[in-house]
């Protein structure tokens, strides 16, 4: 299998992490759809161009923006492409600053291939922030990362830096998560944007 050539971006003090979450394992099949946005291990890059050579690829995880994914299924949707070989999960890449994947896309994602969805935060030059619980819980935060919340948003802490705006809302927890795993996650996650216009239908209501 073409691996990726990996390089360690830095956060700070962050290395980027080198392999995805479960349920992806090195000995998969797995396929990162468009340029390249993920600085991990054994990912199989596919852009557009070479999308006509997935179905010989035959992946058991796929890794890419919801743009991407959405298009994809498409594809699947019309009988233009047999992806059956996907057997395992999806990824889907939020990169900071983007808006979370929406219950609709989850959907479309999960009707046409029939595996979980699982959300990853990607940071600049690629680096895994966070990625969704196996529980589907909240985010659980890469062990060296930080953030923090300014005035309701979200920001990534980087040493020696501003702390970055993520663009998203929600809480950080510390408590051991629902699935078992300790360590920090973040939780009911939404864009921030979203917050500020329901705010501002409500006070037209």
């Amino acid at each position: 299998m073409l691996q990726l050539p990996i390089k360690i971006g830095r956060l700070g003090q962050n290395k980027s992490r080198r392999q995805l979450p479960f349920p992806a394992a090195p000995t998969l099949q797995m396929a990162q759809l468009g340029a390249p946005a993920l600085q991990v291990e054994f990912l199989q890059p596919f852009p557009r161009r070479r999308w006509n050579q997935l179905c010989s690829f035959q992946p058991q995880v796929l890794v890419g923006s919801v743009s991407d994914l959405r298009r994809l299924a498409e594809l699947v949707q019309r009988r233009a492409m047999d992806l059956s070989s996907l057997d395992r999960a999806i990824f889907a890449v939020t990169r900071c600053g983007d808006q979370p994947v929406t219950d609709i896309s989850r959907v479309v994602l999960w009707q046409t291939f029939g595996v979980p969805v699982y959300e990853i935060f990607v940071g600049p030059r690629g680096v895994l922030l966070a990625w969704e619980c196996e529980a589907h819980d909240g985010w659980h935060v890469d062990p060296g990362t930080r953030f923090s919340v300014l005035k309701n948003e979200i920001m990534l802490d980087v040493p020696g830096r501003q702390p970055i705006p993520t663009g998203l809302t929600g809480s950080i927890d510390n408590e051991t998560c629902p699935c078992g795993c300790p360590g920090t996650r973040l939780v009911n996650v939404e864009a921030l944007a979203l917050i500020s216009f329901r705010r501002a239908l409500a006070a037209t209501a």
